[in-house]
């Protein structure tokens, strides 16, 4: 069992626990659960977790950095589609889902920063799932969770830009420093000229 995951994943706990409405207790079984499936990984700035294209074949846990997801759309455009930083786990679920029939994964995880967490093969967090009734209740939640944030944001694709800058400065507190003004601007889906117009108004205020 990976002490260390452990003690990471115990710094997390009240947050967590408190996002996803489980008990303490609940996610502490899941992480001992979780700790023996667990192999540490680094990534540089720039370093893909996951490639579209590719069948999905791992979720991540950061316990620090910060990772991106996001897909092309058929004319090269890219479009992000959430971030996940230190507590959280990465990786396109949907593309998850896709893999257990063989399908290649339809988005792309990249590091912003460089990244230090733990690597689990999806098929053997599946079993564990399958095996294991606290387990399965605590992916549950996060799952239902998931679905929730999913639903905020397309509520929030329809509010004017700069309602959408001010969702996600609620949403990632302080994030806005630590990764590009381009990536802001992927993610709220106005081009980097218009950020940066934003951020004037923003500062003459």
């Amino acid at each position: 069992m990976s002490n260390a995951f452990l003690e990471h994943r115990a710094k997390y706990r009240e947050v967590v626990s408190r996002r996803y409405g489980v008990t303490p207790e609940l996610y502490d079984e899941a992480s001992r659960l979780l700790a023996p499936l667990a192999t540490p990984f680094s990534l540089r700035k720039g370093e893909y977790l996951q490639r579209i294209g590719v069948p999905a074949q791992y979720v991540h846990w950061l316990h620090s950095g910060v990772a991106r997801t996001g897909f092309i759309t058929e004319t090269g455009n890219e479009v992000t589609l959430h971030f996940q930083t230190d507590g959280e786990p990465v990786a396109a679920h949907d593309d998850l889902l896709r893999a257990r029939d063989a399908q290649p994964a339809m988005n792309f995880v990249v590091a912003e920063t460089a990244l230090h967490g733990y690597r689990l093969d999806w098929a053997e967090v599946s079993a564990a799932y399958q095996q294991n009734s606290h387990l399965r209740d605590y992916y549950l939640a996060a799952a239902q969770n998931s679905i929730m944030e999913q639903s905020r944001r397309l509520y929030l694709n329809a509010s004017p830009a700069q309602g959408r800058l001010n969702a996600f400065r609620r949403e990632y507190p302080g994030l806005e420093q630590r990764i590009s003004q381009k990536v802001v601007a992927s993610f709220l889906g106005i081009t980097p000229q218009y950020m940066s117009q934003l951020l004037r108004q923003d500062g003459s205020k």
